[in-house]
């Protein structure tokens, strides 16, 4: 059967579409703005999306086609933004899931950019296994651009009807002091409701009076940020009937309550964040106590001196009562226990979000404190700092290999480009070194990218530069985890016999925030270019 007749009987290919590029312009940057053509061949058309980001937690979506030229306002695009380049190919090379505009609907916001983020960081895989899951990342962000933008179709509304919910939702941001309800919307698009609550939920991710309530508390927020009205005047002014119910549903939806919130923008809030300093000290806050290891020390990176320390690794957080917190943020890897402890002291947040993922990471604790453009700062300075260390590290290596070894006092593990977190993002990812491939036996627990080494397997360990850090958690006497530096397998090493062995700090390195990745930059570029 050939393709036309695959088409009649219903059964032809589906159009694929195949990431090309993605490019992080920093605002500042000049980039200009090409008109795409047909050069990847005569059965693909090419395509591009240009992400713009606000610096508000919000941001704009544009596609566009080949041949065709794209207007964007320049104020628009001051801001940093991400172009991805992609190719569709197929029966036509246009299937009818592509939306037909330049501007897209990308809500919400944070999702877009969370896909993004994570395609940004395997923007170099080669490993097969990342190589497929950059490839499903990509589809998994066209899937949900698609949704939000479909063509009419007979089983998803018509025009009318998509037209009708964008009218609602225009309705809701200017009209979101009053009393709406999902009647009243549901008349206004000219839906039924049962079908309205459906659209409105494809085209926002929301039902409509959960969206009507995180604009509200969007605006509440901006107002407890910028002025120092009554809160039952924000309340009101907001659209929430009383006081009360703004308290709780604000606490519902952010997290903490609105005059602590307000203490936040103001550098006020008493908050303590154990292993989570970094993300709090990039926001430009500051904890009340830091976190401290009997074994690991502080985290001295960070320069917080001044600030008490707490032993977390004692296992009893009843002690952080005596500092006052108005917040207790900690991280999902606790028993439950120490959560029931920290809630009796104050309020306690716990973050969810996988670790590996330190810009998610620092968007959503941004998003506690109302300072997410202080985060889409700090990311975007990051990324142009990656790569102007990308591109001298380029021209200084030639293709030299690098290892990295975590040592202690019965353990050698190595970190290989596998890795999604801590030194692997940075050393091969955002630096884009060349890894020198595991020597070793796969991680039991089950961690991609570390490699359990013996003294033995250190023969094969042949990369040009060796970074090393020394983790004294197994070590019964001072020193013990050093002992690996005598073995006769260790000064064989080409490394260490050319002198290109390169200790750096521990916690710095164990660590995966904003700060802690720009200190390993900072590094890498000292020792290595």
């Amino acid at each position: 059967m050939d393709i036309e007749q695959r088409k009649q009987a219903g059964t032809a290919p589906l159009v694929q579409y195949a990431l090309r590029s993605i490019r992080l312009i920093v605002a500042g940057e000049q980039a200009e703005m090409s008109e795409l053509d047909d050069s990847d061949g005569n059965d693909k058309e090419s395509f591009e999306l240009l992400v713009i980001m606000s610096g508000t937690g919000q941001g704009k979506c544009y596609l566009q086609r080949s041949g065709r030229s794209l207007c964007v306002d320049q104020e628009v695009m001051s801001g940093s933004y991400y172009r991805v380049r992609f190719v569709a190919s197929g029966y036509d090379a246009v299937s009818s899931l592509l939306p037909d505009k330049q501007e897209l609907i990308c809500v919400p916001f944070a999702k877009t950019m969370e896909l993004l983020d994570e395609l940004y960081g395997l923007r170099e895989a080669s490993g097969e296994l990342e190589l497929f899951q950059r490839f499903v990342r990509f589809q998994e962000l066209l899937l949900f651009l698609f949704r939000q933008n479909a063509p009419a179709a007979e089983d998803k509304g018509t025009d009318i009807e998509r037209e009708g919910v964008e009218l609602s939702i225009r309705h809701i941001h200017q009209y979101y002091r009053e009393l709406l309800t999902l009647e009243e919307l549901a008349s206004l698009a000219g839906i039924d409701r049962w079908k309205y609550t459906r659209l409105f939920k494809e085209a926002t991710g929301q039902v409509p009076l959960q969206y009507l309530n995180e604009v509200r508390i969007n605006q509440a927020k901006k107002w407890l940020a910028s002025a120092d009205d009554k809160l039952l005047d924000i309340a009101l002014n907001a659209g929430f009937n009383n006081e009360y119910y703004f308290n709780r549903r604000f606490k519902q939806t952010v997290g903490i309550s609105p005059g602590q919130y307000r203490r936040s923008r103001k550098g006020q809030l008493r908050v303590v964040a154990p292993y989570l300093e970094d993300f709090i000290v990039a926001l430009d806050m500051q904890p009340i106590v830091q976190y401290w290891h009997a074994k690991w020390g502080k985290q001295d990176y960070l320069g917080l001196n001044h600030i008490p320390t707490f032993d977390e690794n004692g296992g009893n957080f009843d002690a952080l009562s005596g500092y006052k917190p108005d917040l207790i943020l900690l991280a999902d890897r606790y028993e439950q226990q120490q959560y029931s402890q920290c809630r009796r002291i104050s309020n306690t947040c716990i973050l969810r979000e996988q670790t590996h993922n330190w810009r998610t990471l620092l968007r959503t604790v941004a998003d506690y404190f109302g300072r997410t453009e202080l985060a889409d700062e700090a990311i975007a300075k990051y990324a142009f700092k990656a790569r102007s260390a990308s591109h001298k590290l380029s021209r200084a290596m030639k293709g030299e290999t690098v290892a990295f070894l975590r040592i202690s006092a019965d353990h050698i593990i190595q970190y290989t480009e596998e890795g999604q977190g801590f030194v692997s993002a940075v050393l091969y990812d955002d630096v884009g070194l060349r890894s020198h491939p595991a020597v070793g036996v796969a991680s039991k627990a089950n961690r991609p990218g570390m490699f359990n080494l013996s003294v033995e397997d250190l023969r094969a360990l042949t990369a040009d530069h060796l970074f090393i850090t020394f983790d004294k958690w197994h070590s019964q006497a001072e020193g013990k985890e050093r002992e690996l530096l005598e073995q006769p397998e260790w000064r064989d090493l080409p490394a260490v016999r050319n002198n290109r062995v390169y200790e750096v700090d521990f916690l710095t390195w164990m660590n995966n925030g904003v700060i802690s990745n720009g200190k390993k930059i900072d590094d890498i570029l000292r020792l290595l270019a």
